[in-house]
């Protein structure tokens, strides 16, 4: 990677480091270079202004973690299969901050026309993905025909990133790591019940 795109990008990280850790109210031109280890001035030399980085900051860190979540994915065809890999990638999410930040930027983007068009953009994405491994877990099964994929998608994109609001409750039988547990446990009798529905001579 050039030296300047390199920096660019570490301006990012630090940008989504400090959503997530700071909050968007706190996420200064000072605070993200404090985070980075950079000059204040450097942010200023790979962006306009601080709105013109939420808005790469939103693209950036949408675009790294769906090519992380395709690859990862890429032909899981249970349901097992894809909850497993889902809690192992939700967890890098959290490590990283990238869902907090992201939530930060939706947050803002109630007062930021240029932000709120861009987190639109990422968010169908997002969905168009949900919806792609939805219809892969349902081929073949006369449930294809019946479960309404897209609107299943936009609620499962919803669902992954508010849990991560859960995980700062009290309750913490409400939390993240509850949800992927039950769903864990629920997810072999989805897959037994898959099968059967696509066997030709099965039944549901």
């Amino acid at each position: 990677m050039p030296p300047r795109a390199d920096t660019r990008a570490r301006v990012l990280h630090a940008a989504v480091r400090t959503l997530a850790d700071e909050g968007y109210g706190r996420c200064t031109a000072r605070a993200i270079a404090r985070t980075g280890g950079f000059a204040p001035g450097v942010i200023y030399y790979h962006f306009t202004d601080m709105d013109d980085l939420f808005v790469a900051t939103s693209q950036f860190t949408s675009e790294a973690r769906l090519a992380r979540y395709r690859a990862e994915l890429d032909g899981v065809s249970t349901a097992a299969d894809t909850l497993a890999r889902l809690r192992h990638l939700y967890e890098e999410d959290g490590a990283a901050g990238h869902i907090a930040a992201v939530q930060e930027l939706v947050a803002a983007a109630n007062a930021n026309a240029r932000l709120a068009e861009q987190v639109k953009v990422q968010t169908a994405v997002w969905q168009d993905f949900a919806a792609g491994v939805i219809e892969r877990l349902l081929a073949g099964t006369p449930l294809a025909e019946l479960i309404p994929v897209r609107e299943v998608a936009t609620a499962a994109v919803a669902l992954y990133l508010g849990m991560e609001m859960l995980s700062h409750l009290d309750a913490h039988r409400l939390g993240p790591d509850a949800l992927f547990d039950a769903a864990e446990r629920f997810a072999p009798l989805v897959d037994a019940w898959r099968l059967s529905l696509a066997e030709p001579d099965g039944s549901a």
